[in-house]
């Protein structure tokens, strides 16, 4: 045999190594790219439960004002499973006159003592709810001897209307939260 072949016969073992380790480096990367891109997929997935719970918080809190306002009142018993603040009618009523103990309006929030409490698809939800002004609408006033309904006819279609804030927190696992602030109008 040529002294030339044997020189070679050790180059397709090094050839070997050094493709077995750029498979090795190439399947690593690819590893860790795909623990990366789950680790985005879990955290967006636990952000948009924690979107959704927190948005489910607006129409519940909008629920439970018209009916206080409907029914003079809030009874708990109504809403099960929905924790509801003892001071929550005095907020939607704006009972205060500078009387914290009837009106916690400046203390709680939804991190500290929330309105409404409850779970949404077994995610944590909270709930403070605020009143904020009070408009009379448009045209709320009569006219006499005006327009075709004749005299004393009223014309008014503005009314009383009522505004609330409302902000919203929910939570999902992996310490994710989500915020929502609304403004709900009572009319």
């Amino acid at each position: 045999m040529d002294k030339r072949w044997r020189r070679d016969e050790g180059a397709i073992m090094v050839i070997a190594v050094f493709v077995t380790l750029a498979l090795v480096v190439v399947g690593s990367l690819a590893s860790m790219l795909t623990n990366v891109e789950l680790d985005i997929a879990r955290n967006d997935r636990f952000g948009k439960e924690a979107f959704f719970v927190t948005d489910a918080g607006i129409p519940i809190a909008g629920k439970i004002i018209r009916d206080a306002c409907i029914n003079e009142g809030v009874n708990p018993a109504d809403y099960p499973g929905i924790t509801i603040d003892a001071n929550l009618l005095n907020e939607i009523r704006n009972y205060h006159a500078g009387i914290t103990a009837l009106n916690d309006k400046h203390t709680d929030s939804p991190t500290n003592n929330p309105d409404i409490s409850t779970t949404v698809a077994e995610r944590n939800l909270a709930v403070d709810v605020d009143w904020r002004v009070k408009k009379v609408g448009a045209g709320g006033s009569l006219l006499f001897a005006m327009g075709y309904e004749g005299v004393g006819a009223d014309r008014s279609h503005g009314g009383v209307k009522f505004y609330y804030d409302i902000y919203s927190i929910g939570r999902a696992p992996g310490n994710v939260s989500s915020r929502i602030g609304a403004v709900y109008l009572y009319q």
